[in-house]
């Protein structure tokens, strides 16, 4: 059952770690604890998978550059590819989509690639095709986030794979956002796209590139 969260509570969590990791690391140190007091042998088990787990709940801080002229990117991954299409949900004109696609081992967590204000939010039930395929962006399930920024629209869709199956956003309608600010969370393997108005930017990565979000510069706004 796919299930999606909107959320921007704050919860206690440890650096560098989302907060939903807290509970399953006290569990896997309190069972490595009792395995080393009563079977040490067996204690290597639970740290291993108390170590996986920090591994896939990663959630770093991070300082993005103050520069409005730039995009940063939404999301740590791989460019998949960069296309043009019409984007009728919330641009209604042609925009460019940047693709990037997140392995299971890359931080799941999502940033806003500028500042603005969230202007529309919506969530679509879909299918679990890989992120590669060349329909999922219309097929799988996903989130959108449009931000207004003051040159105009930015659209972020995050789209849950095969395996992914819980899309996490934090941000509501009128939340004002800065670049660099957690919206988002999709675990296990996912993929996130960034559309904006075609003559409005001017691209700075290619397919391949690795990006991190909140980091990495991939488009410059082009001045009106």
């Amino acid at each position: 059952m796919t299930e999606q969260v909107v959320s921007n509570l704050p919860s206690p969590r440890i650096p560098g770690l989302d907060a939903e990791a807290t509970p399953f690391l006290s569990v896997g140190l309190g069972l490595t604890g009792l395995a080393l007091g009563l079977r040490p042998r067996l204690a290597p088990v639970p740290l291993a998978l108390t170590a996986l787990t920090a591994l896939l709940y990663r959630d770093p801080e991070r300082h993005t550059p103050d520069d409005t002229s730039v995009i940063f990117s939404a999301a740590d991954g791989i460019v998949l590819d960069i296309d043009e299409i019409y984007e009728h949900r919330f641009l209604h004109t042609d925009g460019l989509r940047i693709a990037t696609i997140l392995s299971p081992f890359d931080v799941p967590v999502n940033r806003s690639p500028v500042s603005g204000v969230v202007r529309y939010v919506e969530h679509v039930r879909g299918e679990y095709r890989s992120v590669t395929d060349a329909l999922a962006a219309e097929r799988n399930t996903r989130s959108y986030i449009g931000i207004q920024t003051t040159w105009g629209p930015v659209l972020v869709v995050q789209m849950a794979g095969p395996i992914a199956r819980r899309i996490v956003c934090r941000v509501h309608v009128g939340d004002h956002v800065e670049a660099g600010e957690r919206i988002g969370t999709v675990r296990f393997g996912s993929r996130l796209d960034l559309i904006i108005q075609r003559d409005s930017i001017k691209p700075l990565v290619r397919a391949g590139q690795r990006l991190m979000a909140g980091q990495t510069r991939i488009a410059r706004v082009v001045p009106l």
